[in-house]
C-alpha cells in the first residue's frame, strides 16, 4: 500500500526542522464525512453502488492498484504514535506536538489529564460530543504519558501494558423482527438467524 499512502496529501514527503535520522510514525487513515459524502454522490453519479460506512470506502481505497484512483478519494490521516532512537523529549504528549511541527497532521482532540477524574471527564464529554466531529470515532485511547514508566510497564504478546481503548457503547435501533431461520451447520449445531426489516444502524444495513 507505499504507493497508494504516498498520495494522500496530508502525509508529508519531507519532513521539517530538526528530526532524528530513523524514526517509526504510526497513525490511522480515515475519510471525513464531507469526502465520504462526496465520493458516494460521484459513485452513484457513474451508476457504482454507494460505499456502506468511511471506514469501509478508507480501507478498501488503499487496497486498490491504481494510486491516481486513491489520490482522487479525498482519504487523510492523523498520526498518534511516534517511536525511534534518541528522541528530543520524554513523553508521549510533547511528541505529538512534535509530529505537528515535522509536518505531520495529529489529532484534533487529545488531552494530558492530571487525575482519573479527568480521565473519566474527557470520555463522558467525547461520548456525546462525537456526533459533531468530522468524522467517525468509537472510543478513546488512554495512554501512560511518560516513555520511561512506558517501557518498565511493557507491553504482552499482542498489546502494550501501558495503553488502553475505551470504547462508548454500540449504537442500536429499533426493528421489527419478520422472521426466524435454523441454520444446521456441519457439526450438527442448530443456529437461529434473525430476519429484519432492514434498519441503517453505525453507517450499514443490517438485514441478517
Amino acid at each position: 500500500v507505499t504507493a497508494n499512502v504516498k498520495t494522500i496529501k496530508s502525509i508529508p514527503l519531507k519532513l521539517f526542522g530538526n528530526y532524528p535520522t530513523y524514526i517509526e510514525v504510526r497513525g490511522e487513515i480515515i475519510l471525513t464525512h464531507k469526502q465520504f459524502d462526496q465520493l458516494n454522490k460521484e459513485r452513484e453519479e457513474i451508476g457504482e453502488s454507494p460505499f456502506a460506512n468511511p471506514r469501509n470506502a478508507a480501507s478498501g481505497s488503499l487496497k486498490l492498484l491504481d494510486s491516481s484512483e486513491v489520490s482522487k478519494r479525498g482519504l487523510d490521516c492523523r498520526l498518534y504514535s511516534l517511536l525511534g532512537d534518541n528522541l528530543p523529549f520524554s513523553n508521549h504528549f510533547d511528541a505529538i506536538h512534535t509530529l505537528k511541527e515535522w509536518g505531520f497532521k495529529i489529532p484534533d482532540v487529545f488531552e494530558k489529564a492530571a487525575t482519573i477524574n479527568d480521565v473519566f471527564k474527557f470520555i463522558d464529554h467525547w461520548d456525546s460530543a462525537r456526533e459533531k466531529l468530522y468524522f467517525d470515532i468509537d472510543g478513546v485511547v488512554l495512554k501512560v504519558n511518560a516513555f520511561a514508566q512506558q517501557l518498565q510497564l511493557g507491553n504482552t504478546a499482542k498489546s502494550p501494558r501501558w495503553a488502553i481503548s475505551y470504547k462508548f457503547k454500540a449504537k442500536r435501533v429499533l426493528t421489527q423482527l419478520l422472521s426466524v431461520d435454523y441454520q444446521v451447520g456441519r457439526t450438527g449445531v442448530v443456529t437461529p438467524v434473525a430476519n429484519l426489516q432492514p434498519v441503517k444502524l453505525a453507517g450499514t444495513i443490517v438485514k441478517r
